[in-house]
């Protein structure tokens, strides 16, 4: 007996293509930090983002809570109170308390709203630039979230170093940024805050999140280099400009 299949009326049919499948979670930790380029370039047809971004704001919620429960408000707030002509000393003692109720809420709320806006705004920003600063066709938005969310995976260890500082150690009313020996603020010190805050904003982990976005640009979502740089170097010069203007 003849067991093999009778071709087809039309010809021999063409087998039908596996698609293919998206990174897991896994595959997108171990990728930022081992092979960026090639994680981006599986991602492009397949932008997966959603456990992403469902881990970075569970560490983000896990580390505000701890920091929130560990920091000295007293130490943190009174210097930059009493440094401002607008505040009297008699409301200084009542604007403490108040802040004690509420570092824990509106810590957990910006962790859990908060994380999820600003990269769906950066992916939203990416995904403009894309639409007039691409190779070829413009990339859609789940592609541009993607590239938004995966680089910050990257700054998953930096978030587990200062998660282990606090837990170890008082850190008086240190804000977490200034708790971790990432940054060059955190080596040098001069008089203006202003310079403090740029310094503290120059982070091996942010620069290295920077690189990556960089990466995801080009190969997840194939812009051009001129749109790739514009998309990393303008959130990159707003977040520090913002840090610097608001030292106070």
């Amino acid at each position: 007996m003849n067991d093999q299949p009778s071709p087809s009326l039309y010809g021999k049919e063409p087998e039908a293509s596996t698609p293919p499948q998206a990174p897991s979670l896994m595959d997108q930790i171990v990728g930022v930090f081992t092979s960026p380029v090639d994680l981006f370039k599986r991602l492009n047809p397949t932008p997966s983002w959603g456990w992403a971004m469902g881990l970075l704001i569970t560490a983000s919620l896990i580390l505000a809570v701890v920091w929130a429960l560990k920091v000295d408000l007293d130490e943190m707030l009174r210097p930059m109170l009493e440094r401002n002509p607008q505040i009297q000393a008699s409301q200084i003692e009542m604007i403490i308390e108040m802040q004690k109720k509420f570092i824990l809420p509106i810590g957990a709320l910006g962790a859990l709203f908060g994380t999820p806006s600003v990269l769906a705004l950066v992916g939203l920003f990416y995904w403009l630039v894309g639409k007039g600063m691409a190779e070829a066709e413009a990339p859609n938005y789940p592609q541009a979230l993607a590239a938004a969310v995966v680089p910050a995976l990257v700054k998953l260890p930096h978030m587990i170093l200062i998660l282990v500082i606090c837990l170890a150690r008082p850190i008086g009313g240190l804000t977490p940024d200034k708790l971790a020996p990432t940054s060059l603020g955190y080596f040098l010190h001069p008089d203006s805050l202003k310079w403090q805050a740029l310094l503290y904003g120059i982070d091996l982990f942010v620069l290295a999140e920077a690189f990556l976005s960089y990466l995801a640009l080009r190969y997840l979502t194939r812009l051009k280099v001129a749109g790739a740089l514009l998309c990393v170097l303008g959130p990159l010069l707003l977040g520090v400009g913002m840090r610097v203007l608001g030292a106070k």
